[in-house]
This record gives structure tokens, sequence and C-alpha cells, in this order.
């Protein structure tokens, strides 16, 4: 294959991968529009005060700690289970992004970030607790979010149950701070770093 094809094809497939994600988003505008559900909680529809944001901005920042221990927990001591992960991962995931740019990476967790979290937090966590209400709705949206978080990232079971801890964790973070954009950037920031790591790493294989 000519360099020029090579790198059509690797931006051809950031593009897909972007407008898939971002075009997540747009879904969830679409289906709080027709449900009545503002799928960004914590932003105003008619504007944004950023200033009004930064406390989110950094709590968001914090919150990628932990999932970025857990990341790397699970990549120095895969056992069992995950260690069949990290093999699916290294077929299925790496090859995908593996001649990506830095900036592609970059938008592709930007509009992973937002999009998903519009989706899956937003409009289906966010407004399945309003629409069940107290005392036991936020509970019970937070769990069904999660689950349909984790079968909508069903690489492998184990995958699927990884991802369905992942939303709890971001959905908690909605719950806590009432604001999307503090999992939005977590998740992004997470998948920046991870994608990075597993394509950009070393021996050039591994996350």
């Amino acid at each position: 294959m000519s360099a020029e094809n090579e790198i059509g094809r690797r931006g051809n497939m950031a593009a897909m991968a972007v407008g898939f994600e971002g075009g997540l988003g747009l879904l969830a505008l679409a289906l709080g529009w027709l449900l009545g559900v503002w799928p960004i909680p914590g932003i105003e529809r008619t504007g944004i005060a950023w200033e009004a944001q930064f406390p989110a901005l950094l709590w968001g920042l914090a919150a990628t700690g932990p999932m970025l221990l857990g990341f790397w927990m699970m990549e120095r001591f895969p056992w069992g289970p995950l260690a069949d992960l990290q093999r699916d991962v290294e077929r299925l995931v790496i090859p995908l992004f593996r001649e990506c740019s830095i900036v592609e990476l970059a938008l592709l967790s930007l509009a992973a970030g937002v999009g998903e979290e519009m989706l899956f937090r937003g409009l289906f966590q966010h407004g399945l607790a309003e629409w069940l209400g107290p005392p036991w709705g936020a509970w019970i949206a937070l769990g069904v979010a999660s689950v349909v978080f984790g079968l909508a990232h069903m690489l492998s079971v184990t995958y699927a149950i990884l991802a369905t801890v992942i939303g709890l964790y971001l959905g908690l973070l909605l719950i806590w701070n009432e604001n999307l954009l503090v999992p939005a950037i977590a998740h992004g920031l997470y998948d920046f770093v991870a994608l990075c790591y597993l394509v950009r790493g070393s021996d050039g294989s591994r996350v």
C-alpha cells in the first residue's frame, strides 16, 4: 500500500470513529428533544458561563486519576480474565488506531467523552432519574444506565463488566456534582491517555 493510500485509510478511520462518537451526542440531543430531557445537566440550554464551570473542570481532571490507576494496575497485573482482555484489546482495538496521530486520538477521545456521556449519563441516567423521581430514582437510573453502557461495549464479557464498573463510577460523578462536564472530562482524558499508551507505547502493542 502506498504512503498516500495509508494516510487516506488512517484519516478515514479516524474520521469515521470521531463521527460515530460525536453522532451519539447528536442522538442524545434529538432523543432528549423528543422526550423532554436536557442531556447536558449542569449546563444551561441558553448558554454557558465558563467561569462557573471551573470547579467542574477541576473535578473532572481529578476524577481521571482513579481510573488511570485502575488501568495501570490491570496492565501490570493481568490475572485471570484480565489477561484475556489484554489479548482482546491487542488483537481487536489496537490495530484500528495504531496509525492514528496524537491529534486524531485527542479528537476521538474528546468525541467519545462528550458523545457517550451525553447519551448514557445525560440522557439515560439523568432522564430516567427525573422520570422515576426520589428517593430511589437516581440509584435505579445509575444501575440501568451503567449496565446499558457496559452492554454497548461488549468486546467480551470481561470488557463489558469493566465498562459497567466505569459507567457506575462516571454516573456517581454526575450524581455528586450534578454537572455532566465532570464525567465527560474524566471519560475523555482517560480515553486519550489509555489510547496513547496502547498505540504509542514503548513496545508498540500494549496500552
